[in-house]
């Protein structure tokens, strides 16, 4: 792959030599800061020589003097010899003319805890001495004491314990004024646990962010495997500065690693999906050679986890991390998406710094050299997450943008359908007055004209009564009017249409013998009820008023109304006129007249019903459905 990166046959893209530009800068930065950022301290108060013993005693006083070993301090490598987790370092110095100051100890790296006494006088601990010890790998030790404690001839005792002999070392001793140890403590501090602890919160916050861009695009989820890449890297990270274990050993050192090897599967899931074109065959490969190598884990023994963890887990994960790259490198070399480069340097910086760190877990490297896979997570939160937020970004702008086109072409769509629809209103409107005013012309045509047709012919005969002559204008004139008034716009409320009935009857009513009941109530407006339904329904009530007016002989007339429900659910709002007449029907209203108020009611979709009782009158019932379909 590299080959292919730098031969001069290859077009490498912009972005990726600007890319690679901006890496190499930054790793000249982060191993400047590593390695030659803090200030170096006077070399008069280091400490260079001490003697050596091997002794699970707690006091110095208790310790045996006779086996001890001269060493040269810094010693990364006599606890491992002496396969020894507790041991004393007896340093001698002598001092002249100390001013009258506050001084300290300074042990600015080591493995893991540290007891100090001076000159018998114990100065303090980093924590718990015991199981479980407290680990202050990258944490530094600093002990105060008034300089009066000082004498000629001095004797520093220094206890160190471990948990792992070959894990297990003093560093550099430092003794001097307090102050200046103080600052160059603190600048230890800030380098080596604070901003590792700022990237790790980092982390921490991009993972809960990417985690709800997840769950609002929960079809991304690339967005959910780079929020458990960062959670479990946020794990990982907590070995560099977490000083007391809430767990056994044994178990954090078994979680630690396998945090860090599954936030790399996880990575890499992440590339597959990102990039959305990958062997599903490959994936499943990979699932197995992490779950297999999860396995050997399963031992608890602390020595077989840190050697496992060390010199078998990290380089076989290593590997992925090649492969991720080989992806990225691989799909861009062939599509040129610059959107990959910066993911491709992330893994890249991953690589680097991760065997940088390997390479000192190894102990290929100086112990005294700092770690720095942070520095790693510190480019890839950077990267990825701004990379991931800027495409969330992009997407949300599309789905916008697509959005706006669809609201203008629903817009275009409705002022077009909008356009037609009162295109057709207008036409309905135009085929419903004509319709309306063939309606008329035919009630006009069937009704009066006929009518004055037969007026014409009685005329002509010269054997008309005038009596007859007017009351055959009359009912020409009322048969206009109800014609009329079947237009008006309330017509459709049954009430009202039998009121405006009953005023165009009011001269029949006045000049027949009968006595007229009105018990008309309040019914509900009728569906699609219209001027032709109307008119139809006033002239099946004005046949049946009239035919009880000519031939019952009855002393009371009845107009009512009622609203029933029928075993279907439907509603009928009815009109009944009932006289108390002789109830018979005449031979006209039995035959053509019966037959032309049933037509009538079958047009308005209604159902009529025509009782008659000898000598107790005759019953016209018309029911009419609330609901009518058009």
């Amino acid at each position: 792959m590299l080959r292919r990166l730098i031969s001069p046959g290859h077009n490498i893209g912009h972005s990726m030599r600007a890319w690679l530009a901006f890496f190499f800068i930054y790793l000249i930065g982060a191993i400047y800061f590593s390695y030659f950022w803090l200030p170096e301290l006077p070399e008069q108060l280091r400490l260079s020589e001490a003697h050596v013993i091997a002794s699970p005693v707690t006091d110095p006083e208790a310790l045996p003097l006779l086996d001890k070993k001269t060493v040269t301090l810094p010693d990364w490598d006599t606890p491992g010899q002496l396969n020894a987790t507790s041991l004393w370092y007896l340093v001698s110095f002598s001092t002249n003319n100390v001013a009258n100051q506050k001084h300290a100890v300074y042990l600015p790296r080591l493995s893991q805890n540290a007891e100090i006494y001076l000159n018998k006088q114990w100065l303090g601990n980093g924590g718990s001495m015991r199981q479980p010890v407290t680990r202050n790998r990258n944490h530094n030790l600093i002990f105060n004491f008034d300089s009066s404690l000082l004498q000629q001839v001095n004797t520093l005792a220094i206890h160190l314990v471990g948990e792992v002999p070959q894990k297990n070392y003093l560093g550099d001793v430092y003794i001097g004024p307090e102050q200046l140890l103080k600052n160059h403590a603190s600048l230890n501090k800030h380098l080596h646990i604070d901003l590792v602890m700022v990237i790790t919160l980092c982390l921490l916050f991009s993972s809960i962010f990417i985690s709800i861009l997840w769950l609002l695009r929960q079809s991304d989820t690339y967005y959910l495997w780079y929020a458990i890449f960062s959670l479990l890297w946020v794990f990982h990270d907590y070995n560099h500065f977490l000083r007391n274990l809430p767990i056994p050993t044994v178990l954090w050192e078994t979680l630690s690693p396998i945090a860090f090897g599954y936030s790399m599967l996880s990575v890499i899931l992440f590339i597959h999906r990102y990039e959305g074109r990958f062997s599903v065959k490959a994936e499943r490969s990979l699932l197995t050679y992490v779950g297999t190598l999860t396995l050997p884990f399963l031992w608890q023994d602390l020595d077989w986890i840190m050697f496992y963890a060390y010199f078998i887990w990290s380089p076989a994960i290593a590997l992925m991390g090649i492969y991720a790259l080989y992806f990225l490198y691989d799909h861009y070399a062939r599509t040129k998406q610059d959107r990959l480069v910066p993911i491709f340097m992330g893994g890249f910086a991953i690589i680097v710094f991760g065997s940088h760190d390997l390479l000192l877990a190894l102990e290929v490297l100086p112990k005294q050299s700092p770690y720095m896979i942070h520095f790693a997570a510190l480019l890839v939160v950077v990267v990825i997450a701004t990379t991931l937020i800027t495409r969330f970004v992009q997407s949300m702008n599309v789905v916008e943008h697509y959005n706006r086109q669809l609201q203008a072409e629903v817009h275009r769509n409705t002022s077009d359908m909008e356009y037609s629809y009162r295109q057709v209103q207008k036409l309905m409107r135009k085929y419903t007055v004509a319709e309306e005013r063939q309606r008329i012309m035919r009630d006009i045509h069937d009704g009066i004209g006929g009518q004055l047709v037969a007026i014409l012919a009685n005329l002509d005969s010269g054997k008309v009564a005038q009596t007859q002559l007017k009351a055959d204008i009359k009912y020409a004139l009322q048969d206009l009017r109800m014609v009329i008034d079947s237009l008006d716009e309330e017509s459709d409320d049954l009430p009202t249409l039998l009121g405006m009935l009953r005023m165009r009857l009011s001269d029949q009513f006045a000049n027949a013998k009968l006595k007229l009941h009105w018990r008309v109530e309040e019914l509900p407006r009728i569906d699609n009820f219209g001027p032709a339904k109307v008119l139809n329904t006033m002239r099946i009530i004005q046949e049946a008023i009239t035919n009880a007016i000519k031939h019952s002989d009855a002393d009371n007339l009845t107009i009512s109304t009622e609203l029933i429900s029928k075993q279907d659910g439907t509603q009928y709002a009815c009109i009944i006129v009932n006289d108390d007449g002789c109830g018979t029907l005449p031979t006209k209203v039995t035959g053509r007249g019966l037959l032309n108020m049933q037509k009538r009611a079958d047009l308005i979709g209604g159902e009529l019903f025509i009782d008659a009782t000898i000598n107790a009158g005759v019953s016209v019932r018309l029911e009419i459905p609330v609901s009518q379909h058009l």
